[in-house]
């Protein structure tokens, strides 16, 4: 009697469950497949219902054979792993799908921050008009001081250049005479 008491509640669940399924299938069933293909124009939407069907009934076969205790499952799970990746070409597509959307989205962005980058943004009078056309000049002062300082910096340069110069010219005789003494 206990093991009876143990077992009532999952007895009772899948009932709830069988109940809940009966609903979907009827659902499914009320017209014929090719009655409901007929009505539906998305092709999509197609593709949706007959994957729907197939994965329906081969796990419906597939829950039958393990209630009579059938060994042999392999045929109808292989069905069932055809089914899968159906659905999964399917979620596939519509992956592909979103993504283009969504890229194409980006770009429309894209174009928008370049056209408001392009008109500044900030125009809220006419295009033409005198504060477009007018300049902006920097003024800059010259100092006396920056310019003797930039022409040592300059005559320093020019020395240090000049004697490296010398040096490696130096260094390539050193090389080229031992080579000759060798």
């Amino acid at each position: 009697m206990e093991d009876v008491e143990k077992v009532k509640p999952y007895i009772s669940h899948l009932n709830k469950q069988l109940n809940s399924l009966k609903v979907d299938l009827d659902k499914l069933t009320s017209k014929s497949l090719d009655e409901q293909l007929l009505s539906l124009n998305d092709e999509r939407a197609k593709l949706e219902l007959t994957n729907t069907y197939a994965y329906a009934l081969s796990s419906l076969m597939f829950s039958y054979m393990k209630v009579l205790n059938v060994k042999d499952l392999s045929p109808i799970k292989a069905e069932l792993d055809r089914v899968k990746s159906y659905m999964n070409k399917a979620k596939a597509i519509d992956g592909k799908d979103q993504k283009e959307q969504r890229l194409q989205q980006e770009e429309q962005e894209r174009a928008k921050r370049v056209i408001n980058n392009a008109l500044d943004g900030r125009q809220t009078g006419p295009a033409i008009s005198k504060h477009n056309f007018q300049g902006k000049h920097t003024r800059f002062e010259d100092s006396t001081e920056d310019q003797d300082k930039q022409k040592i910096d300059v005559k320093e340069i020019s020395q240090k250049v000049a004697e490296s110069k010398r040096k490696k010219s130096r260094i390539e005789k050193q090389k080229v005479n031992k080579k000759r003494t060798k």
